[in-house]
């Protein structure tokens, strides 16, 4: 039977079809089952700030690919998932070291119409690291996404804002790039998290700590060329603060918006 467990299970055991955003950072699917998956994601150096600190912004990035392949999961054929919005409560930062292994269930497919999941992302010794949840639309594969055979194999990046191959900041660009895609034919919805948090957390004093973050993907991202990724404080008080990003293309149109409610430990 070809369907979304099926194709699941082809990433895993036979490494055909996988995203290669998901192969590049090293996620592994864990467990599959009807309308639920678990994956893991190793903490590499590649995942750290220049500074060797943790960042919410890889919560994000996992919540993204845990709950999108949640919703794979339970798709009656091998088509993908488009994120429509996301929210990601952090409860602490993920660790700099060992793993985030990510638990999500999705509705069950209604049709084509926008499903909803959720679930949760613990470390590896079981603290709670966030609660997710969001809407998905499933969406087409591109034939040559689905018959890929293997993973993106790049040289270790020395952390987050090399792996982006970017300068860091509130502002900058990000090239999109093969390895930064989905099977969609256009940027991974867990790299356009992964940026638009990375520039909102660094609008604000670096002390500060996310709480909340949400996420609305308006249009589809390019897999090739440029994006401009802008982050900007709305406010910043005694004890928390906010900050918004977007991440445009070269029109000018806004193809992912972020919000980020952050405070001081």
């Amino acid at each position: 039977m070809s369907d979304g467990v099926e194709r699941l299970r082809r990433w895993h055991d036979e490494q055909r079809g996988v995203p290669p955003a998901i192969g590049r950072v090293g996620l592994v699917l864990a467990s599959v089952a009807r309308g639920s998956t678990t994956v893991r994601l190793p903490l590499t150096d590649e995942l750290l700030l220049p500074t060797g600190a943790p960042t919410g912004a890889v919560t994000s990035l996992l919540a993204d690919m845990g709950l999108t392949t949640a919703v794979v999961s339970s798709l009656p054929d091998l088509q993908g998932v488009a994120t429509i919005a996301m929210t990601v409560d952090h409860h602490m930062l993920p660790p700099a070291a060992g793993a985030l292994v990510g638990t999500c269930t999705a509705t069950a497919y209604a049709a084509g119409r926008p499903q909803h999941a959720a679930g949760a992302l613990h470390d590896d010794t079981g603290r709670l690291i966030a609660t997710v949840s969001g809407w998905f639309l499933a969406t087409p594969v591109e034939a040559v996404a689905a018959d890929r055979v293997g993973l993106v194999r790049e040289p270790p990046a020395r952390d987050l804002v090399d792996l982006l191959a970017t300068n860091g900041g509130p502002d900058f660009p990000l090239v999109a790039r093969d390895a930064l895609s989905n099977a969609l034919g256009s940027l991974h919805g867990g790299i356009g998290a992964l940026a638009t948090h990375l520039a909102a957390a660094a609008a604000l004093d670096p002390e500060l700590a996310p709480l909340t973050s949400a996420f609305s993907y308006l249009r589809p991202t390019p897999r090739d060329g440029t994006v401009l990724v802008c982050g900007r404080a709305v406010r910043q008080g005694r004890r928390t603060a906010m900050a918004s990003s977007t991440l445009t293309d070269s029109a000018g149109r806004d193809l992912v918006t972020a919000t980020l409610v952050a405070h001081r430990p």
